[in-house]
């Protein structure tokens, strides 16, 4: 039986397209798939919530593949989706990328448009760093000096395969 925070994980791969073992390793010092499940709860009304892990939990048991999971929550046919489930979606995609949780509705006292830095470590460890081979400024887990060499490959920092696209490092 799949728990919600497994759930997230999940949905959260399948939105992003990173894979689900590195958004939430098995041993995991940050803890940041907790951290936001617990962040957004408020945010997004535990019905929204709910009803987003239910689809994803609906259509993940059925083994529908990833890519199509996030088409089914963030598209109507051939257009954007506009309904909650689909703005929360969204956010959530800027905020496991971006380390900012961005309000896609207003709820209570939380305000459409509002922008909050999460916390310190999800904006040091958010994935656009990671995706960019880059570190946000003053804070970096490298060596001094790491610049003069070569670069890992952008897989080495997602997990995703470059399918042999040219980049700079691929």
């Amino acid at each position: 039986m799949s728990t919600d925070l497994d759930n997230f994980a999940g949905l959260s791969s399948a939105l992003t397209g990173i894979p689900q073992d590195l958004l939430a390793p098995e041993v995991d010092p940050i803890g940041l798939p907790t951290d936001f499940l617990a962040y957004i709860g408020p945010r997004i009304t535990d019905a929204v919530l709910q009803a987003l892990l239910s689809q994803y939990a609906t259509l993940a048991a059925d083994k529908v593949p990833p890519d199509l999971i996030a088409q089914a929550v963030l598209m109507n046919g051939a257009q954007p989706a506009t309904t909650q489930t689909a703005q929360a979606a969204r956010a959530i995609m800027k905020l496991w990328l971006l380390g900012v949780w961005y309000q896609p509705y207003t709820v209570d006292d939380y305000k459409q448009n509002d922008q909050t830095v999460v916390s310190d470590q999800a904006y040091t460890q958010s994935w656009a760093w990671k995706i960019a081979q880059a570190h946000p400024m003053g804070y970096s887990e490298f060596f001094f000096g790491y610049w003069n060499s070569e670069p890992p490959s952008l897989e080495d920092f997602t997990g995703v395969p470059a399918s042999g696209q040219q980049g700079a490092s691929s």
